[in-house]
């Protein structure tokens, strides 16, 4: 695929006002949880930022990522409380997210750890991670297959500064998302 063409694919899905979303986990791999969830609107303003209290422990390594612990959460609303209004903001839009994988398997485990049932639609999650990997059009030289970067090589290959101060927090990622897609848009923004 060609610059033009992620270029055009940017704007294209800019065009329909997708929502940014971006979580916080708690690092348990395939039992990963949301501990902290930030919803954007393509304007870059939040409707979302909630600490959420998962059914795990939160690992170290994550809360060395992220800053979060289980202190912190201790007193925030279960999966289940801060649902309605996740669920009334997803429901039937187009989210984007860095990697769709990671973002829904945190998603699904906090629906199914509180016994919720799954009403999100996987299609209307957009992955920026595979988009970005199509725009840079770097292939491994032994497999030819395209190459993966996280959320801060990407942003530091286009140039947005992501200059870090302790750590970041949900509604930060989710706003270097929204950064991203509209600098791979070629849209004028001043961050």
């Amino acid at each position: 695929m060609s610059l033009l063409e992620t270029q055009l694919e940017a704007r294209n899905l800019l065009q329909l006002r997708p929502l940014f979303l971006h979580s916080k986990t708690t690092g348990a791999a395939d039992l990963d949880e949301v501990v902290e969830i930030a919803i954007l609107d393509t304007a870059g303003a939040p409707l979302a930022d909630e600490l959420v209290k998962p059914k795990r422990h939160i690992r170290p390594n994550a809360t060395q990522v992220h800053g979060i612990t289980d202190e912190m959460v201790e007193l925030a609303p279960r999966w289940s409380e801060v649902l309605p209004k996740v669920e009334d903001l997803l429901v039937g839009k187009r989210v984007c997210v860095y990697d769709s994988a990671s973002e829904l398997l945190a998603l699904r485990n906090s629906y199914q750890n509180n016994h919720n049932r799954w009403v999100l639609d996987d299609d209307n999650f957009y992955s920026l991670m595979d988009l970005f990997s199509r725009y840079k059009n770097e292939r491994d030289p032994r497999s030819g297959i395209l190459l993966s970067y996280t959320l801060e090589e990407a942003a530091c290959a286009l140039g947005i500064d992501i200059e870090i101060i302790g750590y970041r927090r949900a509604r930060e990622d989710a706003w270097l998302v929204r950064a991203l897609m509209v600098t791979m848009a070629g849209w004028k923004v001043y961050y």
